[in-house]
């Protein structure tokens, strides 16, 4: 999962060179959170391999909503790969639909995905899973 999240580093630091500049012990520093992370009761972390290997995964946390909304309870998707970006219609799909399944079944209203905005690919996949594009974030240097 590590690895796969640092490739997904490496496309997105391509895409946004300051916003996603990635730190050098990124690769460690990733494999300790997701540790941490799927360590948690509340947290739902899925996995897709194929012939021996990993292809993808997901991992949904509780997002903090701010009290000026009223989504009902949400899951924050912050960590969402797969292997090649051509993997996305193929294990994409079943990774995603498990974790909604889960997730409302656990109360939740709504999930929240994160996206690259320059990820073609990821982003037309989740256009396809009928979730809806609610914010943008926009760069500069200072």
């Amino acid at each position: 999962m590590a690895a796969l999240a640092e490739a997904r580093r490496v496309r997105y630091e391509a895409f946004e060179p300051l916003f996603w500049k990635k730190a050098q012990t990124s690769l460690e520093m990733g494999r300790a959170f997701f540790a941490h992370l799927i360590g948690q009761p509340e947290t739902l972390s899925l996995l897709a391999e194929a012939d021996g290997r990993t292809v993808g995964f997901l991992i949904a946390t509780t997002a903090r909503v701010p009290p000026v909304v009223t989504p009902g309870a949400t899951a924050m998707i912050d960590d969402f790969c797969v292997a090649e970006p051509d993997l996305w219609a193929q294990v994409g799909p079943p990774l995603l639909d498990t974790a909604r399944t889960a997730l409302r079944e656990n109360g939740f209203a709504q999930i929240v995905v994160v996206c690259g905005f320059k990820d073609r690919e990821k982003t037309a996949f989740l256009e396809r899973q009928d979730l809806s594009l609610a914010s943008a974030w926009w760069t500069a240097p200072a």
